[in-house]
């Protein structure tokens, strides 16, 4: 009897970290623990480090994904992308919203995602009408 665990592979279409002046720096020295990650199905945010969360939602329950530039940002090229959780997820969830904050290349970041969650509700065969 084989007790050992499948390694899982995920189809990952982008992974980053929040990359601001102080999380680059972080990110030099090994000390930035925030991840973000777009599958193929999920969008995926794991934090900490004594301890380590991963939240996980799948992308046919999110919508609205938008992203946003301050000054700073712009300077830097990296803004933050916020995508609203839809009516699928469970009571303490729906309608709150996911921040992807001061990711590299946002606009091309929340095309993927817009792309992604598209492409999972296709999939799925979700139509408007089972959304509501």
């Amino acid at each position: 009897m084989d007790n050992s665990v499948e390694k899982v592979d995920f189809e990952v279409l982008w992974e980053g970290k929040p990359s601001g002046l102080w999380q680059r720096f972080l990110t030099t020295i090994h000390l930035n623990f925030t991840t973000y990650q777009i599958t193929k199905d999920e969008l995926i945010v794991t934090t900490g480090f004594f301890k380590k969360r991963t939240n996980t939602v799948e992308l046919y329950m999110l919508k609205d994904p938008d992203a946003a530039e301050s000054i700073y940002q712009r300077l830097l090229n990296i803004g933050t992308i916020s995508v609203v959780i839809d009516s699928h997820g469970s009571a303490e969830k729906v309608g709150t919203k996911i921040w992807l904050r001061n990711v590299q290349n946002p606009q091309n970041v929340r095309k993927i995602l817009r792309d992604a969650i598209e492409e999972d509700v296709m999939e799925r065969k979700i139509t408007y009408f089972d959304k509501v």
